[in-house]
């Protein structure tokens, strides 16, 4: 298991990724983007997070396209994704789960929850079966 995990925060609104830094930095290694291509030039640069948290719409590529682009990539299509939006209505939030999101919160959100959900999506990937041999 690693020391400290990575999450990228991906949104145009300083105010969240500096509260969403605050509040995981003790806890993660954390990298803030303020779009989707800064996003996925920064991965194309070879970084690779252990979960990326990321708003939906955004200027130049919003969220929806950059889980589309990061499913359909070899390299990075296991990152889990947590999808972040102003929209409440179900149709939004099934439109982004069925494109790859992981997990989707309505602003304004508790940052605690956000990292409660960070590490649900951690534990689940971490997981390891007990072995039982007869």
């Amino acid at each position: 298991m690693k020391d400290q995990y990575h999450i990228l925060i991906v949104d145009d609104d300083t105010f969240i990724r500096k509260v969403l830094r605050h509040t995981l930095k003790t806890d993660f290694q954390v990298t803030t983007q303020s779009n989707g291509i800064e996003a996925m030039n920064w991965l194309e640069q070879g970084n690779e997070p252990d979960l990326i948290v990321t708003d939906l719409q955004m200027p130049y590529l919003d969220g929806m396209e950059l889980v589309r682009l990061i499913r359909t990539s070899s390299l990075f299509r296991h990152i889990p994704i947590i999808m972040l939006s102003v929209h409440e209505d179900s149709m939004t939030r099934i439109n982004c789960l069925d494109a790859g999101a992981d997990d989707y919160l309505t602003k304004p959100f508790n940052p605690l929850e956000v990292r409660a959900k960070i590490n649900a999506i951690l534990r689940r990937l971490n997981y390891q079966p007990a072995v039982v041999t007869v």
